[in-house]
């Protein structure tokens, strides 16, 4: 299949995925955890707080995507799972921001939660590539999707360092 209303939200997508990936995990969340969710810890501690919480919601991506990706195989669910680990992400990302100063363990739970949405829905995101493409345009639409990315990326913290 190569519709280009398909090949164009699939790349649009990584513009906004990446948008989380510059501003979230790359950006600001390790500045604000530090300063704001646990400024009262030594900065060693904090950072092994924020090193574990990635440690964790990759093990359990790790864990989990090998059972999902069959079912989803299996029964069709690509594009259903990745609606529903990015919607995981953008709830838990807007959660981050009713988090308490000082509550790092919530601001971590938080964090895991969103990184396992983000990471999961990028899973099944790369497993509609094959069904959007064909092996003559794939690397150009893998590589639109990588410049959309970023772009939106780029864009988005662009405006976030502005502000």
């Amino acid at each position: 299949m190569n519709d280009k209303k398909s090949i164009y939200s699939w790349a649009l997508y990584d513009w906004a995925n990446s948008a989380y990936a510059t501003t979230i995990m790359a950006g600001f969340f390790p500045l604000f955890f530090k300063s704001y969710y646990s400024a009262e810890a030594d900065v060693t501690l904090s950072t092994a707080q924020l090193g574990f919480a990635n440690s964790i919601s990759s093990l359990i991506i790790v864990l989990i995507a090998p059972l999902l990706g069959a079912i989803a195989d299996k029964a069709s669910l690509k594009k259903r799972f990745l609606f529903i680990f990015a919607y995981l992400g953008i709830l838990m990302s807007i959660a981050l921001s009713y988090v308490s100063q000082g509550d790092w363990q919530m601001a971590t739970f938080i964090y895991v939660l969103a990184n396992i949405g983000f990471m999961g829905s990028n899973t099944f995101y790369d497993g509609l590539l094959p069904s959007i493409s064909n092996k003559k345009n794939v690397d150009f639409i893998s590589g639109l999707g990588f410049a959309f990315g970023y772009l939106g990326g780029g864009v988005l913290f662009s405006l976030n360092v502005w502000q």
